[in-house]
């Protein structure tokens, strides 16, 4: 029988880990990170872990607090990956611009055949979803 607090958060760990599987999604097919900007390849993968100690963290306690922290953290992620947009160069020594850049990361009209397109921007749309129901979640929580 599950306790109550398992109850309490099972739709914010769903999300973290359909984040997670769509992180590592990326880091298998996306190419160009690894050859041009290997370093938010790793960061890409720290945020892997992270979202998966938060999703057994959420399963296991389900508290205000873990749901507030995984809130954060997917607000956080989408600030981020927003805030790449603007790194400068953000291909390193392959120059490219900001516009052509987010077309890149979005999805909205550049496209090679070094990554799968959309699959960012669903990460993003979840890493809101993920702020948005860990705070509705929360309410509900001890």
């Amino acid at each position: 029988m599950e306790s109550p607090a398992t109850k309490k958060g099972k739709f914010t760990a769903v999300l973290l880990l359909a984040t997670a599987i769509l992180g590592v999604a990326i880091l298998a097919t996306d190419q160009n990170v690894w050859q041009y900007q290997p370093s938010h390849a790793y960061g890409l993968a720290a945020f892997v872990v992270i979202d998966l100690l938060l999703a057994g963290v959420v399963l296991m306690r389900g508290t205000r607090s873990s749901l507030r922290i995984s809130g954060i953290w997917g607000l956080l992620q989408a600030l981020i990956m927003v805030g790449d947009i603007f790194w400068p160069s953000p291909f390193g020594s392959f120059p490219v611009s900001q516009t052509d850049f987010a077309k890149y990361l979005f999805g909205l009209g550049l496209y090679d055949s070094k990554h799968i397109a959309y699959l960012f921007p669903t990460l993003f749309v979840l890493e809101i979803l993920v702020l948005v129901v860990a705070f509705w979640e929360m309410r509900k929580a001890k």
